[in-house]
């Protein structure tokens, strides 16, 4: 670099070093005004930690500031830089970004690190927080994403030499490794005593015995033995020692043998994992490979799924001595020479600061690539971890966001065409015309090419195509075999997808139960689908046993990952109180969110919650658009709402065909409700010619599909041979069947059935409760009977006035025989003080409806009066 390393010995130099490095574009530069939502979340003696939001996303850093800028810290920055950039391509290490400064008040610029932000926090308070929840299968994916994540370091010739539960970090439940070579640079540079004791459970004991000639030097095997007590504390969910001093007393007990015990239930197999790797002779533990082998064969025989577990290919052994260790890099010869930094603070040697500036720019094509496999790993993992449906904008969003250019993304694609992950990536690009034109054939040929090297997205991807005839013929039990293969592979999708083929049979037999534990195992890997789907199995019953309270907090954490099903069940759970309180103003929240999210389901509850007023005012006009909306996208109980409208005139005017053809639509569309009224347009007439066997033939199709409306509408044929004979044994059993579904017509005619002795034997205190029960739900003829009921004792005590406040509130809805029989109770002054003009007014409205009845008593006392 053109400034001087040498002369790097104060926080002025350094900025010139991090400016010169930018201006090459050795590090990657952030505006700080570009972050916003700057909340700190972590502190110690040498840096805070900040949590920041970019450019108004949801998009989080970590930002990582620097206390007291001094010769000892700035080597120790310019080596993380160095070192992180060399690692971060890995999956379980922390990504560094690059840098940002902020203007301090002193006018003093400060630089930050821009790392990867680690969502769950520490491991340490991870375990503490979730622990509980914690299965074997989710510490074995622990263990082995933390021990290949040691590996990769390992690899590239870098010794950690600080591994303890606090800088190891947690990201969406994976291991991601942090602060190696630089937290214990500048803590032991600071002679921080208390810190040191900090990490005695931790610490390879044979750093403790100082007048040992030669003098100890951390290691490789050091940080085995630090995996060992990790491997410990994940089985425990406690820190080593817990409740102990950590003194000089602790650091001589472990030299001399002290190991915490292991936990009851540990698999015996783990526990001599964990016990070889904290050996106190360091020839005698295990290499960080063999940890990953021993780890491996437990994974594969308990049948474990870790996400892209291909992708973690089998490390090369590196020879080593524990401590006549002879260095095979650059960044070895650092590692230990660097002990005459730690012994003497005073004595800088900034020549290695140089080593590694010589390295950065000697590296920088290699480091261009890892750069370029990142961005392509992570724009991978937007494709692969996003809760919705994917198109060209949102990637294009997503680019702008990332500052990624795409023509240049294209061209490198292009030229790489032997990594599979590339030829995936392009595949996807032809597929949604992201930099190109669409062309869904070269699409399909690229995921093949995928497939054919085996890689999880391209045969996920390449299922896809046969699922749905993408440039080739719908195939689904290619579809099926194909998602089986990405699944073995680990790929949460393909798992997911899998599912799905078991739920519905899809290529293969039905097996709900298989269904079940698939999407169990795609929501232990994070994917937002599987959690969803998963939750909908337990709110079903599929699988599994009924649980709408973990159906609840399934599809809570499925909103929370922003799956648009999730957001929009979360809120039908708030709107029906299952398995959670009614809320009806959240339940409009979340259909509102999940309609502007594109979803239709939700674009069709949010009118729905504009045509009833839930949770915000009535707008029928509103209520209207929305289903319009719905049905423009091919909701085909958007379709059925929108027929509704046109039927009855809400937010429109009243075109009786055009509901007809709205409904005929919605079930060609399979919807049981557009069947259902389709079949009451040709009952009665609606926009089409009456056709009493169609009607029949259509609510029977209804109620195969378990459409509540459907079933009682075809007890309904069944009980007046309506498309078909009269069959009133069949008709009790459709209206239990519509009464066990909760459809309140289908209780009242239950209760009419135990009434009157219609299928059944009588039962009037049946038919009572029935009658109850359908006036709960707001049953008009329900509170009618039942109103009957308590003027008459049938199944109940008589109670005139309780009769007399039903059949008000009956009238009030429209229903002509409770206005006839409150006419009635008026004219006799029945439960109610005697009113001949009221009892005038009642008959004179059920009259109207055409009841002839009342028009007879209507004449009677006009001739009286």
């Amino acid at each position: 670099m053109s400034k001087n390393v040498e002369l790097i010995n104060n926080s002025n130099d350094w900025n010139e070093w991090i400016e010169d490095a930018i201006s090459k574009k050795l590090i990657r530069y952030y505006e700080y005004k570009d972050f916003s939502n700057i909340q700190g979340i972590g502190s110690g003696g040498f840096a805070k930690v900040f949590r920041a939001n970019w450019r108004n996303s949801h998009i989080r850093y970590a930002l990582k500031s620097f206390i007291n800028i001094n010769n000892a810290t700035v080597k120790a920055i310019v080596r993380e830089i160095q070192l992180q950039r060399q690692v971060d391509y890995h999956d379980n290490v922390i990504r560094f970004y690059g840098v940002t400064s902020s203007i301090k008040e002193n006018q003093r610029k400060e630089y930050s690190l821009v790392i990867e932000y680690a969502d769950n926090g520490t491991l340490r308070s991870y375990l503490k927080e979730n622990f509980e929840n914690l299965n074997w299968n989710d510490k074995y994916k622990l263990s082995f994403q933390l021990v290949h994540a040691v590996s990769c370091l390992h690899e590239e010739g870098i010794i950690h030499r600080d591994l303890h539960s606090n800088n190891v970090l947690v990201h969406q439940h994976a291991v991601k490794l942090s602060d190696f070579g630089l937290s214990k640079s500048i803590e032991e540079t600071s002679n921080s005593q208390s810190k040191a004791f900090g990490l005695i459970p931790y610490t390879d004991p044979k750093s403790f015995n100082r007048s040992a000639t030669p003098l100890y030097l951390l290691n490789k095997k050091s940080d085995v033995y630090s995996i060992g007590v990790l491997l410990w504390e994940i089985s425990s969910g406690r820190p080593p020692f817990h409740g102990t001093a950590y003194d000089v007393g602790l650091a001589i007990s472990i030299l001399q043998g002290l190991r915490e015990t292991p936990i009851p239930e540990t698999p015996k197999n783990y526990i001599k994992i964990y016990t070889d790797c904290w050996n106190i002779e360091p020839d005698n533990r295990p290499t960080i490979n063999q940890v990953i082998d021993e780890l491996k064969a437990i994974i594969i025989k308990e049948n474990v799924i870790i996400k892209d577990f291909h992708l973690y290919n089998d490390n090369k052994e590196i020879n080593q001595s524990s401590i006549n260790h002879q260095p095979n890099s650059n960044t070895e010869i650092l590692e230990n020479n660097s002990s005459s930094f730690y012994e003497n603070s005073q004595i800088i040697d900034f020549t290695e600061v140089k080593e590694i500036e010589s390295s950065i720019s000697s590296n920088n094509q290699t480091e261009n690539e890892n750069d370029f496999n990142i961005i392509v790993n992570n724009i991978i993992n937007f494709f692969e971890n996003s809760s919705f449906e994917i198109g060209k904008q949102e990637v294009l969003n997503y680019f702008n966001n990332q500052n990624i250019i795409l023509q240049e993304i294209n061209n490198l694609l292009l030229n790489n065409q032997n990594n599979p992950n590339y030829i995936f990536l392009l595949g996807k690009f032809n597929h949604l015309g992201i930099g190109i034109d669409i062309d869904k054939k070269k699409a399909f040929e690229l995921y093949q090419k995928a497939e054919n090297l085996g890689n999880a997205y391209g045969i996920n991807n390449l299922g896809d195509c046969y699922f749905y005839g993408i440039e080739t013929d719908i195939d689904k039990k290619k579809a099926f075999e194909l998602y089986q293969k990405a699944a073995d592979l680990g790929n949460a999708n393909g798992i997911y997808n899998l599912g799905y083929c078991y739920q519905y049979g899809i290529g293969t037999d039905i097996d709900k139960k298989k269904a079940f534990e698939l999407y169990q195992k795609a929501a232990d890997l994070g994917n937002a689908n599987g959690i969803y789907n998963l939750g909908y199995c337990y709110d079903e019953g599929i699988g599994t046993d009924i649980d709408k309270k973990k159906a609840f907090e399934l599809y809570q954490k499925a909103a929370d990952l922003g799956s648009v099903s999730g957001i929009y069940n979360l809120g039908y759970c708030y709107l029906n109180g299952i398995g959670t309180d009614v809320d009806k103003n959240k339940a409009f929240e979340l259909y509102k969110k999940a309609a502007d999210l594109g979803n239709a389901d939700g674009i069709t509850n949010l009118g729905y919650c504009y045509q009833h007023g839930i949770g915000t005012d009535i707008d029928k006009k509103k209520a209207f658009e929305l289903y319009q909306k719905a049905a423009d996208l091919g909701n085909a109980n958007g379709i059925t709402n929108l027929g509704y409208c046109y039927q009855h005139g809400i937010g429109t005017d009243i075109d009786k065909k055009k509901a007809f053809e709205l409904y005929q639509k919605a079930a060609d569309l399979g919807n049981a409700n557009g069947i259902y009224n389709l079949g009451y347009c040709y009952q009665h007439g609606i926009g089409t010619d009456i056709n009493k066997k169609k009607a029949f033939e259509l609510y029977q199709k209804a109620a195969d599909l378990g459409n509540a409306n459907g079933i009682y509408n075809l007890g309904y044929c069944y009980y007046y041979g309506i498309g078909t004979d009269i069959d009133k044994k069949k008709a009790f059993e459709l209206y239990q069947k519509a009464a066990d579904l909760g459809n309140a017509n289908g209780i009242y005619n239950l209760g009419y059935c135990y009434d009157e002795g219609i299928g059944t034997d009588i039962d009037k205190k049946k038919a009572f409760e029935l009658y109850q029960k359908a006036a709960d739900l707001g049953n008009a003829n329900g509170i009618t009977n039942l109103g009957y009921c308590y003027q008459h004792g049938i199944g109940t005590d008589i109670d005139k006035k309780k009769a007399f406040e039903l059949y008000q509130k009956a009238a009030d809805l429209g229903n002509i025989i409770a206005q006839y029989n409150l006419a009635f109770m008026y004219e006799k002054g029945k439960g109610i003080i005697k009113d001949i003009s009221k009892a005038i007014y009642w008959y004179e409205k059920s009259a109207e409806q055409g009841y002839q009845d009342a028009q007879n008593k209507l004449n009677e006392l006009k001739l009286q009066i």
